[in-house]
């Protein structure tokens, strides 16, 4: 950060309590002095410092004999309170900012009757927090034995059970290293990484090729009794664990554990121990899962070789990883929360875009703007009496033509054309295998009834299987609401979990309403939203479904016993995303022009900016 700004070094207030003690007078008011504030860290003194995730100590001195208590706040902090050893002292306090900017401190000093006796502040620029003391990309070419570390970080050896040159996390993140579970899945960087002693955090990508049925490790360093930590899939809890050793205590019996661990998903980790607080955490794709809080209890000081795919224990090396892994870091320092997001963050990728503008031979064409080397994309079957609709032409431009009368009616919902569906018996429908077996997923589109008091349930969406469907997203009669089904089974017999929206009512004229359904792997929750809203709260999806067997269906329901809950009216810009949308990006969709698409990293432009599907 280059930017600076002139501080001015403010004192001075009222001096005086909202409401006066019996008897006080403004005779107190002359007796305010500036309070004195230093840091060892972060002065005041208009240049940047590093930086986020770094605790730096902050000293008030009132100046004034008076002095019993101080209230303090930073920049977006409660304000806080504190008190000297003996009055008139000095105090000091800790504060650790969380990103980069320009932060405030402002303090005020009180005698024991509440009178301001003292007031100061402070101005201090924190830069982003400091690089990773050691990393490891591991897109080391095929064929390698070495990973080779970022800057002076030393190249870790590789087991025989490693193979370099595996798909990475994003389609242009470059490549991984895939280990295949056995003794030799291990990369062994043989020296230390981090003082496990100190404030410190560990990330990864791991992507695991089915679902794990014992414990794995992903990163871990050696301790005198054990691992100092370990980052990885515990068994006993069935989730995503960050353990470590607590000093004079069993190895790694302090842990803090949460987040599903699907197959065939690209997972983020990172743990992060943060020895001010005595606290431990574990983010699982950006989102906090767990943390546990134990002031004054410490972490072992490790200091051996840092592994990945192993950790150490009083019989050797175990719990070798069968998975991939990339990108790979660890911080001698905490990794505060709005970086663990960024780091954690995997952007929804659009896997298909149906517009309903047209179709060709009782097909309509898949438009999503392939990435290179995707396949071409497979269009919506239209069946059952399905059409197309296309918009008339009124003649005239009611945008010039102040006598240019439109039906807005008679509109497609988006674009020029929109799916006619007859509620008896049309439908559309794609292939199977648009989706991973378990991880997240959304998809998204516009509908709107041909009546809004219908008495039958309506499906817009549905994701069908054998026997039922995993998930519907329907008009239901009984409460005239948009509703989400879930299955936690594909069986006739499977156990189902509605929510149902009650801001909305649905929408049977204009342009409809804008359906949204997301679906996250790693908290196994499934949201509906409306119109860029979450409607009727979350469910939560335990669930033994393969996704990749399942088909989309727009406009019906279909189980083991035949098709139902056809849907009358119209279904526009059908959408579906590998990965779980977030609230923004559910608002950002739901107002795309007909044919373009969001850019997603790595496209030629950045931003939320439409990518049409000639780009």
């Amino acid at each position: 950060m280059t930017a600076a700004l002139t501080v001015v070094f403010a004192a001075g207030g009222t001096g005086l309590p909202a409401e006066l003690p019996f008897g006080a007078t403004t005779a107190a008011a002359a007796d305010i002095e500036p309070v004195t504030i230093t840091s060892d860290r972060y002065p005041d003194d208009e240049r940047p410092h590093e930086g986020a995730g770094e605790y730096g100590s902050f000293t008030f001195d009132a100046g004034s004999a008076d002095a019993v208590r101080y209230t303090y706040d930073f920049t977006g902090q409660a304000r806080r309170e504190v008190a000297p050893s003996a009055p008139g002292g000095p105090v000091t306090v800790r504060f650790m900012p969380e990103k980069a900017g320009l932060y405030r401190l402002s303090v005020k000093a009180y005698d024991r009757a509440g009178y301001t006796v003292g007031t100061g502040s402070s101005s201090f620029w924190v830069s982003s927090g400091r690089a990773p003391r050691a990393a490891w990309p591991l897109g080391d070419p095929e064929g390698s034995e070495h990973a080779q570390g970022t800057g002076s970080t030393p190249s870790a050896t590789a087991g025989p059970g490693v193979t370099f040159g595996r798909p990475g996390h994003g389609w242009n993140t470059g490549t991984a290293a895939a280990l295949d579970g056995t003794s030799g899945a291990y990369l062994d960087a043989q020296g230390s990484a981090l003082d496990t002693g100190k404030a410190f955090a560990v990330g990864a990508w791991v992507y695991l090729p089915e679902r794990p049925s014992r414990s794995m490790t992903v990163v871990s360093q050696d301790g005198s009794d054990g691992p100092g930590f370990a980052l990885g899939y515990d068994d006993a809890a069935d989730a995503w664990a960050f353990r470590v050793s607590p000093a004079g205590g069993t190895p790694l019996s302090w842990a803090v554990s949460g987040g599903a661990a699907p197959r065939q998903s690209w997972i983020h980790l990172l743990g992060v121990y943060d020895a001010e607080l005595g606290s431990l955490r574990l983010y699982v794709n950006g989102r906090l899962v767990r943390e546990d809080v134990q002031r004054g209890r410490a972490v072992a000081t490790g200091s051996g070789g840092l592994q990945i795919g192993r950790a150490a224990s009083a019989s050797g090396y175990g719990g070798h990883l069968r998975g991939t892994v990339a990108d790979v870091r660890a911080y001698d320092r905490v990794v505060p929360a709005p970086e663990a997001e960024e780091l954690g963050v995997a952007e929804p990728h659009q896997v298909a875009y149906w517009p309903l503008e047209s179709a060709t031979d009782g097909v309509a064409p898949d438009m999503d703007p392939k990435r290179p080397g995707e396949p071409t994309g497979a269009g919506l079957s239209l069946r059952g009496g399905a059409s197309i609709y296309t918009a008339p032409d009124p003649g005239c431009d009611p945008g010039t033509d102040p006598d240019c009368m439109v039906d807005p009616n008679a509109n497609a919902l988006r674009g020029n054309g929109h799916l006619a569906l007859n509620g008896t018996s049309a439908f559309a429908d794609s292939r199977a295998g648009l989706l991973t077996p378990e991880d997240g997923f959304s998809i998204t589109a516009r509908a709107r009834l041909s009546s809004g008091d219908a008495d039958v349930n309506q499906t817009v969406l549905s994701l069908s299987g054998q026997s039922t469907q995993a998930v519907v997203v329907r008009y239901a009669a009984s409460a005239r609401r948009w509703e989400l089904a879930v299955t936690n089974r594909d069986d006739s017999e499977a156990t189902v979990s509605t929510a149902r929206d009650t801001a909305v009512l649905p929408s049977a004229t204009g342009s409809g309403d804008h359906l949204a359904l997301v679906y996250d792997a790693t908290t196994r929750e499934v949201r509906l939203y409306v119109n860029g809203h979450l409607a009727g709260g979350k469910i939560r999806w335990a669930n033994s479904w393969d996704l990749s067997t399942t088909r989309l269906e727009v406009g019906r329901s279909m189980t083991a016993s035949g098709s139902g809950d056809h849907f009358s009216g119209a279904v526009d810009e059908v959408r579906v995303y590998q990965g779980p949308l977030d609230a923004d990006a559910v608002q950002v969709v739901s107002i795309l022009p007909s044919g373009s698409s969001a850019t997603e990293p790595g496209d030629p432009r950045t931003g939320l900016t439409s990518r049409g599907s000639d780009t």
